[in-house]
């Protein structure tokens, strides 16, 4: 078989996988307690940041929200398709990610560290988040079932969490950003 004809028969058999899939979370993920959780705190997260944001910086800090968002998203996907980890109860089977932890939590945590005391040393903060979430979020979705690390360690997560939580900072302390939150 040529490169061409291996390429498309293994997109074709990751076709049937994901359709498999996607046909096991429609009969066993869809509204189980775990799905709901997920669909809560993803809800519930960006309900506490619509309520307790600072108003006027809303387009800096969604800045940093978004650039954790599709960081976090690309991460997970790379992760789960290496194998290093798997996910069991995701909220949307086409994404493999996990929809509250990429999209709600982290960036919302992040965005809440960065307009929390704003003047903090910023690596302390990283170095907070990244502990906390390698140490206490990981563990905390593994003790329900939902995610599984397979080759991962958490220790491995601390220093990502870390550059993560720097970038989006970083992105909030550009210059361009004094004339908007005027």
């Amino acid at each position: 078989m040529t490169t061409i004809e291996l390429m498309d028969k293994y997109a074709r058999e990751n076709q049937e996988i994901v359709k498999k899939v996607i046909a096991l979370w429609q009969h066993e993920v869809v509204f189980s307690w775990r799905w709901w959780l997920g669909v809560i705190l993803t809800i519930l997260t960006w309900l506490i940041w619509i309520k307790y944001h600072k108003k006027n910086s809303r387009y800096r800090l969604l800045t940093a929200g978004l650039f954790v968002m599709l960081i976090s998203v690309a991460l997970d996907a790379i992760g789960v398709q290496l194998g290093l980890w798997s996910y069991r109860y995701e909220v949307l089977p086409f994404i493999p990610a996990y929809v509250p932890y990429d999209l709600a939590l982290m960036p919302v945590v992040v965005m809440f560290l960065i307009q929390y005391k704003p003047h903090y040393s910023p690596v302390r903060k990283a170095i907070i988040f990244g502990l906390l979430t390698a140490f206490i979020g990981e563990p905390t979705v593994v003790f329900t079932d939902i995610y599984k690390p397979l080759k991962w360690q958490y220790i491995y997560s601390v220093p990502i969490y870390f550059a993560i939580f720097l970038i989006a900072n970083w992105l909030t302390t550009r210059d361009s950003f004094e004339e908007i939150d005027r």
